[in-house]
């Protein structure tokens, strides 16, 4: 099982460096409240800013902290964290590859289903009509 602030630092690889390594911007900031937001993290805050200050998280996702804002303590959920995107990928030192073809295809779906309800109106359709017309015509029989 994972630490928390593995939790902590794997949340934040996926929500906040990832999509800006992506979108090809060359800084990050996190904001800790954010984090434990989405975590749930009840009485976490020490924990989440420790974590997203740790020289692991740096040296693991490719980022060295620029600053951070917020007050004295350093352990408030509105610490704000920016970091610069210094490696492509994790503890990798090399120059950062273009995307693979795969890669260039996440998200091309995202528009497919446009409202609430209607990948599951799809599924329901699908199944009825799985067997084609034949089957539709057999059920009407017996039905």
């Amino acid at each position: 099982m994972k630490s928390d602030a593995d939790q902590i630092r794997e949340y934040a690889w996926i929500r906040y460096i990832e999509p800006a390594r992506h979108s090809g911007e060359t800084t990050v900031r996190i904001k800790s409240g954010e984090i434990v937001k989405g975590l749930n993290l009840k009485n976490k805050t020490p924990s989440v800013c420790t974590a997203l200050r740790s020289r692991i998280f740096q040296d693991v996702y490719g980022v060295r902290l620029l600053g951070e804002q917020g007050p004295p303590s350093g352990m408030s959920t509105t610490v704000v964290f920016t970091y610069k995107l210094v490696n492509q990928a994790r503890g990798n030192t090399a120059k950062p590859k273009s995307p693979s073809a795969f890669e260039r295809l996440r998200g091309i779906a995202k528009t497919l289903f446009k409202d609430p309800g209607d990948w599951e109106r799809s599924i329901q359709n699908d199944r009825r009509n799985f067997y084609g017309k034949a089957d539709s015509e057999r059920k009407r029989k017996l039905g």
